[in-house]
């Protein structure tokens, strides 16, 4: 590739770098200000939303609470069998309703485990009974629980079949110090209540409602609500945290949870994943309902990429006409020059010079390079003849050290296979028979186990000189690898090939090598193959080793 090319690419590449980094860095550092500007906006919102959504139902608690508290209701309690005292309750309680906003409330007494409901209309102003509770009645396990449990407030989205109504209810222990009596409590109407909660959410954020385990007491989608939470098993309850995408955001909201309970009132924030994108939940623990409420804010909602497309349309064309200007003063400074020296160097190789031509706008490092090119030009010429010979020189040294084994500067493997390859294809010419023999040095790893390397280097050189006079003109030797010899017999009489075999095989003590004040006795493993019609360097090699290891595992 050009260097124009090279410079031009790697000038693209940085500057995109460079703005993508820039925007990256800008696009973190908006997202950090939206990040925290979100956050204030949550705390407002959530106490807006605590004042205009809750304010009606904390108004309720109350009520319930003091309503618990009529000594007449707690007289009649404790005597629930007593005509008297449950007609001047009743009184007393008909006169409270209407301080209820839902001009309704109930009462369940433990005594006589009797529901009773009024609201106002004529039927049940003649006796707000309404039915008997019992324990093994699932609709009724709320009663026996919260009494149970203790629980001096619980809140409640409740379906009740009796009565035909769902109604986020609020129950308040009837209490005389520590025995419990009952429960009483109103309702506010469900629906209504979320209708209100949905058209008051802002488009960018979801609130929830949840009691302390998670459960969603309010939501503007009716079908996720937990009714009777309390009775559920925990498998069965409809929790905020499956409402989010992933494990990490679970357990974010469940710790941002434990700190909103720590500091009631005040908003805690943790970022989650919910519907697939990344969103702030703010959370608050509100004590006088003992519920929690969380706001889903869509932080993305509140920076669209597409805020950036001018941005990004304003870099793209300064990024093109800084391109063109680097372009043509590229061509100017650097590649121009560098062609003219192009073309002189090109004239070099016919032995001749041809001065570059610059330009006016040429670079002064260009320049310097061209007057350094012109001095050398002229050795080079000079020294091109004298490099060719000695190349041709080395060329040839190099060849011959290549086919070398450097330790026994017999043929390498490399070197012998060369050799036997063009030996054969004589051989096929003129069918001048020969031979090959494998050699084997029999133990030769137990000496370098018991003397060391240097000593098997000095064995191996030792070997390959007894070879070599063993074979005399009548062959040549090759270290094939390692301690494995090759020996080419080229059978000027029928005989030589046995002759050198036998000699190699039986002349046992003939090599003694002195090592370390103690004499080893070398011994070898001999295979020999005589060459065949349609024989192949493989198959001529493949049959020498084969009678090798033949020998060599019968001497075993």
């Amino acid at each position: 590739m050009a260097i124009k090319s090279r410079f031009l690419i790697s000038t693209t590449l940085i500057l995109l770098l460079t703005g993508f980094f820039s925007w990256l860095s800008m696009r973190v550092l908006a997202e950090d200000i939206i990040v925290s500007w979100v956050e204030r906006y949550a705390e407002k919102q959530i106490q807006y939303d605590k004042v205009r959504t809750l304010l009606p139902l904390i108004q309720e608690v109350k009520l319930s609470k003091e309503f618990a508290e009529l000594e007449s209701l707690k007289a009649w309690a404790k005597h629930p069998f007593n005509d008297a005292l449950k007609q001047q309750a009743l009184y007393d309680t008909e006169a409270f309703r209407h301080r209820f906003s839902d001009k309704s409330y109930f009462i369940a007494l433990k005594g006589n485990e009797h529901y009773y409901y009024s609201d106002g209309k004529e039927a049940s102003n003649l006796d707000p009974y309404r039915y008997t509770l019992h324990e093994s009645n699932p609709d009724d396990a709320w009663f026996y629980q919260i009494m149970a449990k203790k629980l001096n407030l619980h809140l409640n989205v409740n379906p009740d079949v009796e009565l035909g109504v769902i109604k986020l209810w609020s129950d308040v222990l009837i209490r005389n110090g520590d025995d419990v009596l009952g429960v009483v409590g109103t309702g506010l109407d469900l629906s209504g209540f979320l209708r209100q909660m949905v058209e008051k959410q802002d488009i960018y954020s979801a609130i929830v409602f949840i009691n302390n385990e998670g459960s969603i007491q309010l939501y503007q989608r009716e079908e996720l609500i937990d009714y009777s939470s309390l009775t559920k098993q925990s498998e069965n309850k409809s929790l905020v945290f499956q409402l989010l995408d992933d494990e990490q955001s679970r357990m974010q909201l469940k710790q941002t949870l434990g700190m909103a309970k720590e500091a009631p009132n005040h908003v805690k924030t943790s970022p989650v994943y919910k519907d697939g994108v990344r969103q702030l939940a703010s959370v608050v623990y509100i004590p006088e309902i003992d519920w929690f409420q969380v706001n889903f804010i869509d932080i993305n909602g509140f920076l669209p990429l597409t805020e950036f497309s001018g941005l990004l349309v304003v870099f793209f064309i300064s990024l093109v006409c800084a391109l063109i200007v680097f372009y043509l003063l590229l061509t100017l400074i650097v590649t121009k020059p560098l062609s003219e020296l192009d073309l002189s160097i090109g004239s070099l190789d016919k032995k001749q010079y041809r001065a570059p031509k610059l330009g006016r706008f040429a670079g002064l490092e260009i320049k310097k390079l061209v007057s350094h090119y012109q001095k050398m030009s002229t050795s080079l010429l000079e020294y091109q003849l004298e490099l060719e010979n000695k190349v041709a020189e080395r060329t040839e040294a190099l060849s011959r050290l290549a086919k070398l084994d450097p330790l026994t500067e017999l043929y390498n493997r490399r070197g012998f296979e060369v050799h036997m390859t063009e030996y054969m294809q004589r051989w096929q010419k003129n069918h001048h028979s020969f031979g090959l023999i494998n050699v084997d040095v029999n133990r030769f790893k137990l000496v370098n186990d018991l003397h060391g390397h240097a000593a098997g280097d000095l064995v191996l050189q030792e070997i390959a000189t007894y070879l070599t006079n063993v074979v005399g003109d009548k062959g040549e030797v090759a270290r094939w690898g390692g301690d494995e010899f090759l020996i080419l017999v080229k059978q000027n009489s029928d005989q030589d090939l046995v002759t050198i075999s036998e000699q190699l095989q039986s002349d046992r003590e003939s090599l003694v090598i002195r090592i370390n004040e103690q004499d080893i006795t070398i011994q070898f493993s001999v295979g020999s193959a005589l060459v065949e019609d349609n024989d192949t360097l493989e198959s001529l090699l493949h049959r020498a080793d084969k009678a090798m290891y033949a020998v060599k595992f019968s001497n075993r």
